[in-house]
């Protein structure tokens, strides 16, 4: 299994469509950074405000589903788009490509992200950009940014590893255990605050597994919009 992140250290120690709709601090950041073309979803932009009034942002430069006080147990959050990320991503610096895609989300210690993606039809959905040193998951998450939260809330210390999906993220959390040791993992404990948040905000149920909202994700679909993109994409 190659689940590492910073988690192990640390223990041992509807979319914006012409209605304006106001930022503050955080969100301002992230929504600055994505480019031309995308927009952040609207959802976003009211957790990500909601985020920073709250405390979750951790040195101005991400903000994860536990408060900025509490320990890290979740490489879940959200941040802005780090400059060249895309381009090494994808192995090309053709803007056609690279303005098509926002990782904002990061979802494993390892350098995986979730990302705003522009469809061919102009449309938005949310990808899985996999880090290939570690999870090599590259496929279309959702197209609804309100289950992308719910996916976020669950609690999973890392959301990249689709083989856990069908875990809850206790029984993720105590797989880890077992492979790498007690004293390498934080004890699990859920984002009971970010949790709340989402469920009442957006007046959804928070499920108890990653697989009830995307399904099976272990293999690749052929007919998968952004994997079939992704095979389209000129390397330099």
């Amino acid at each position: 299994m190659q689940r590492r992140s910073l988690l192990a250290g640390l223990a041992a120690l509807p979319l914006l469509t012409g209605k304006a709709w106001s930022m503050t601090g955080f969100t301002e950041l992230v929504a600055a950074s994505l480019p031309p073309g995308l927009v952040l979803p609207e959802a976003f932009v009211k957790t990500i405000d909601w985020l920073g009034a709250n405390n979750f942002v951790r040195e101005n430069s991400i903000a994860f589903v536990k408060p900025a006080t509490a320990q890290l147990t979740s490489e879940t959050g959200f941040k802005p788009v780090d400059p060249g990320h895309v381009e090494a991503w994808l192995r090309t610096d053709d803007k056609a490509y690279t303005e098509r895609l926002a990782p904002i989300i990061p979802t494993g210690g390892e350098g995986s992200y979730a990302a705003l993606w522009r469809r061919d039809d102009g449309g938005t959905s949310i990808v899985h950009m996999g880090s290939g040193s570690g999870s090599v998951l590259m496929a279309t998450l959702t197209d609804d940014p309100v289950d992308m939260l719910r996916l976020m809330a669950i609690g999973y210390g890392e959301l990249c590893w689709p083989e856990n999906f069908g875990l809850t993220p206790e029984e993720d959390n105590a797989m880890l255990v077992a492979a790498i040791g007690p004293g390498m993992v934080p004890p699990y404990s859920p984002p009971v605050e970010f949790r709340q948040f989402v469920s009442k905000t957006f007046d959804v149920t928070i499920p108890r597994t990653a697989s009830e909202i995307v399904g099976n994700l272990t293999e690749a679909k052929a007919d998968d919009p952004f994997a079939l993109w992704l095979n389209t994409v000129p390397e330099n």
